[in-house]
């Protein structure tokens, strides 16, 4: 296995102007998540085929619902996409993710999903 290195996210967070929330969330999930973006590609990929969701008949459209379909309505692989990115945080992450983990956890799948959503081909 490779030592994979977090990319630097620029996004201009500002403490006066930015929620605590929003700040861990873009400090810390998205890079984590752009890091990891090819694992859950490939899991997402895996879950649609072991589902016998007959991807490549559905159109723009239905695949779309088919990503938002699967990581709200799905536990199980929602509960394995987070646990792809909970699984990297430090110690000191943890300690915030689990202060509010609810909406941490709302903002994965968000962010999960628009990333599924922009790199699938159509």
């Amino acid at each position: 296995m490779t030592n994979k290195e977090r990319p630097k996210i620029n996004v201009s967070n500002r403490r006066e102007v930015h929620l605590e929330l929003e700040m861990f969330q873009n400090k810390v999930l998205r890079p984590i998540l752009k890091m990891q973006h090819d694992i859950i590609l490939k899991t997402f990929h895996n879950h649609i085929e072991k589902s016998s969701i007959k991807w490549t008949k559905l159109n723009q459209i239905k695949k779309i619902k088919c990503i938002n379909d699967e990581l709200s309505k799905n536990l199980q692989i929602k509960h394995l996409i987070i646990g792809l990115i909970v699984g990297h945080l430090n110690d000191l992450e943890l300690d915030q993710y689990l202060r509010n983990t609810k909406e941490y956890n709302k903002r994965i799948i968000q962010m999960t999903k628009q990333r599924i959503q922009s790199t699938i081909n159509f």
